[in-house]
């Protein structure tokens, strides 16, 4: 049995990832980490940076860590942001590594911030101009004031984080990441191949048809791919 942990992108919950739960393979346990201010943690406050939110995730991982077990990370763009910090903060407490690691939907972190923009910060109309352009955004979302009243502030607290996101220079991982990439997604800043600048095992770069929210466009081959990749891991008793 391994354990994936997946963490969203800016505005999702552990529900974007529940629908995989009866596509994954039997010996796959999926953990959807919820993050504060949404979904069941609705109410509690929002990170003020990274490194809370990396502080926050880190017992739940610490947990499988420990335990003696397998266990991987996925994260989706905002989700790929955090997972790259929560291996650091791992590699930090000397804890084991997870035996896979999926990046998605994101840039390496000096071409995202190379070219971050803080649109969190632009009045309502403009701030929604701009997370329509990434697609993701039901229609009913759009025309419904009161669910956009209650969404609008997960969203904001979400684009200040990767907006105010400044990579560290620090040692690469020792480990080989898992980079994947919608063929069509404008949004991603650099190329995906200069992930390999940040992990010392070199990288795999996996390419699927769909924009920045291939994940959905294209579950089946994404499932696909953790299927394989996963159930290719040794068991650890």
């Amino acid at each position: 049995m391994i354990t994936l942990f997946c963490l969203p992108y800016a505005g999702g919950s552990a529900q974007v990832y529940k629908r995989w739960a009866g596509k994954l393979h039997s010996s796959i346990r999926l953990i959807p980490a919820e993050l504060a201010g949404r979904g069941s943690r609705m109410g509690q406050p929002f990170y003020r940076n990274t490194a809370e939110a990396v502080q926050d995730l880190l017992p739940l991982v610490r947990q499988a860590a420990l335990g003696g077990g397998s266990y991987a990370l996925f994260g989706h763009s905002m989700g790929s942001m955090l997972a790259y910090e929560l291996l650091h903060a791992l590699r930090e407490e000397s804890m084991p590594l997870p035996a896979a690691s999926f990046l998605s939907g994101r840039g390496a972190p000096h071409s995202e911030y190379e070219q971050g923009r803080r649109i969190h910060e632009l009045p309502d109309a403009e701030f929604l101009d701009e997370v329509k352009q990434l697609g993701g955004m039901s229609a009913e979302l759009l025309q419904h004031r009161e669910l956009l009243d209650l969404f609008l502030p997960i969203l904001r607290a979400d684009f200040k984080l990767v907006g105010e996101y400044e990579p560290k220079p620090r040692k690469p991982l020792p480990l080989r990441l898992t980079i994947l990439g919608g063929k069509e997604d404008s949004t991603v800043k650099g190329s995906l191949v200069e992930w390999e600048y940040y992990a010392a095992g070199g990288c795999d770069r996996v390419l699927f048809d769909g924009g920045h929210f291939f994940i959905h466009e294209q579950e089946s081959d994404v499932v696909a791919l953790l299927n394989k990749t996963l159930t290719a891991v040794p068991a650890l008793i």
